[in-house]
């Protein structure tokens, strides 16, 4: 079996030939000689391989694992139903499923990994793909995924991995919480020629801090969106969650009481409602939101990624609260991927209608993908056009 530009041989060329030379007794060495050469004939073809129908198939070698399981968004995180088969007479595992050919996923490959135990124990212990060379770093816990886009998939923002300077940080403060009753990290954010003799600054204050400076390489974005006039210039602050889940009120508190004011004695922070925006991804979507309709005197919108499933008739009433003070409608950017959970879908699309209903400015998107900073990284500059952008557009929404 050969491969050249004009004829490369497919995985299923190469299943038929292994299992005809296993037949024939041909030695191991020999059936590794010619996954070598099948390897090889790729070239620059995407790993996994993808097929024109939107099947993909994922190839992972190893000599001493019993048994490989692909995992991620999307594809879910049973290792069941995504076990990969090894190639007889081989040390080479595949799996091929049929994925939407607009798709961003996130995926890694369990190995030697027990049903039984809990998940958080052998989820850091998963691998990314060694044939493919697109990563991205996850957190809770922290390791490193590999990342799958479809033919269809949109693209990250343009030059976002070509920019030549690193962006500016103020530093990583440690910040003590009396909320919490602990010590938390603070990642904060200064834009290209901060000023603060000359102006005040828009804050954007993220639950989940260390996803978006992990995952989201939110930095660099905000460096390149603000060079292009995409949006004004911000601060950002990157929050490191508390330690251990904590109820709404303490995290209503360590915001509003311990986090705010400290950024606020240091830095040019504007003080309008409009001007500071809060947000997170996933469960921290739907403590922003909240934390917003709580404080409009603080926070003049949320960003939403992915919410999990808000408290409907909670949200109602802040809004009717909002509106008997007669105070200002919050401006909601928020997004759900479409192939989540179709109940997670359902219910952000419950929760915009109950928010558009009660007066607030939405911007509302699916995307293609599920529960993951895959799919997050690439609507997070729609959803920084929507509060913070410079056009016309952005201004009106």
């Amino acid at each position: 079996m050969s491969g050249s530009a004009l004829f490369r041989p497919t995985f299923t060329d190469l299943r038929a030939e292994v299992e005809r030379r296993v037949s024939n007794d041909a030695s191991p060495e020999t059936i590794t000689a010619l996954i070598d050469e099948f390897l090889a004939a790729g070239g620059d073809m995407p790993a996994p391989l993808i097929e024109y129908d939107g099947a993909v198939t994922w190839l992972f070698r190893s000599s001493t694992a019993q048994s490989v399981s692909v995992v991620g968004d999307v594809l879910g995180y049973r290792l069941d139903r995504t076990q990969m088969t090894r190639l007889q007479g081989s040390d080479l595992f595949y799996l091929t499923m049929h994925l939407p050919l607009d798709a961003h996923i996130a995926y890694a490959f369990a190995v030697d990994a027990s049903e039984t135990a809990a998940r958080a124990r052998w989820l850091d212990r998963c691998v990314p793909d060694p044939l493919n060379p697109q990563r991205i770093v996850m957190t809770n816990p922290l390791r490193m995924m590999s990342v799958l886009e479809m033919p269809g998939a949109a693209s990250l923002i343009a030059g976002f991995d070509t920019l030549a300077e690193t962006p500016m940080f103020a530093g990583i403060h440690g910040l003590w919480s009396a909320a919490l009753g602990c010590w938390r990290r603070l990642w904060v954010y200064l834009p290209p020629e901060y000023d603060p003799a000359a102006r005040r600054y828009p804050t954007l204050y993220l639950l989940d801090g260390e996803a978006y400076l992990l995952s989201a390489e939110l930095p660099l974005m905000l460096d390149l969106m603000i060079d292009q006039n995409e949006m004004s210039p911000v601060i950002a602050v990157l929050i490191e969650p508390p330690p251990v889940r904590v109820s709404s009120v303490v995290g209503l508190r360590f915001v509003v009481d311990d986090v705010a004011p400290w950024i606020d004695a240091r830095y040019a922070t504007s003080h309008d409602p409009l001007d500071r925006i809060i947000g997170g991804a996933d469960e921290y979507a739907t403590r922003a939101l909240m934390i917003a309709l709580q404080r409009p005197d603080l926070f003049g919108g949320a960003l939403a990624q992915s919410p999990q499933t808000p408290p409907i008739r909670r949200v109602a009433a802040l809004l009717d609260r909002r509106d008997v003070r007669r105070e200002d409608a919050p401006r909601c950017y928020v997004d759900v991927g479409r192939y989540d959970d179709p109940a997670a879908v359902e219910s952000t699309q419950a929760l915009c209608s109950v928010l558009v209903s009660g007066g607030a400015v939405v911007s509302y998107q699916e995307f293609a993908g599920g529960r993951s900073f895959a799919g997050w990284r690439v609507t997070l500059p729609d959803a920084l056009r929507f509060h913070f952008g410079t056009s016309s557009l952005a201004s009106l929404a």
